[in-house]
């Protein structure tokens, strides 16, 4: 974070969030393009988005055109998943506008798992799903057989905005808009 109370973050977007902000001098990400970018898989998405998206909005009010986070990332070196074609956008944001959490606790409400308070709540938790013979907390979430272990799961994912609670040395972003005079550099693909 600098002085000014901002906070440098990287993303890697395509051509058209690029065009976007030229155009309009704003990005919001909206449902649509969810859909539009996992299509048969969305669903899986959706889950957490949507679990995201109603807390974060208690955290940081989304701007009106606003309905899913654009995810930023606090080391650029993470930026590891984009694809060919994909911008690597540099930009400092202030921090008002930010959600910062732990990138392990946010691949965990990804895969439908359990975010530990500490060690011992872990093995605790991973003892239960045993018990019932299932390998994997996705397992519990996503079969009707388990209300009380999916209640559970998603309960745990409040940890997210935790700081206390550390799963990964790395951090992540969420923004509801990405705007022009954030934009501190934009990387053409390689």
């Amino acid at each position: 974070m600098n002085t000014d109370g901002k906070v440098k973050l990287w993303t890697a977007q395509a051509k058209i969030v690029v065009d976007t902000l030229g155009n309009n001098g704003v990005y919001h990400v909206k449902r649509e393009f969810i859909l539009n970018k996992y299509r048969e898989i969305s669903k899986l998405f959706l889950e957490p988005y949507d679990w995201f998206v109603r807390r974060a909005a208690q955290i940081v009010p989304p701007p009106p055109g606003a309905e899913y986070s654009i995810w930023m990332y606090c080391n650029p070196k993470m930026i590891s998943n984009y694809g060919p074609g994909d911008y690597i956008i540099e930009a400092e944001v202030p921090l008002d506008n930010v959600i910062l959490f732990d990138e392990g606790k946010w691949l965990r409400i990804l895969n439908l798992s359990y975010i530990p308070s500490d060690t011992e709540d872990e093995e605790r938790f991973k003892r239960s799903i045993r018990e019932l013979g299932l390998t994997h907390d996705s397992q519990a979430y996503t079969s009707n057989f388990y209300p009380a272990l999916k209640r559970e799961i998603t309960k745990s994912w409040d940890r997210l905005f935790d700081d206390s609670i550390r799963l990964s040395e790395f951090r992540m972003g969420a923004l509801w808009e990405l705007r022009n005079e954030w934009i501190k550099e934009i990387s053409e693909p390689k």
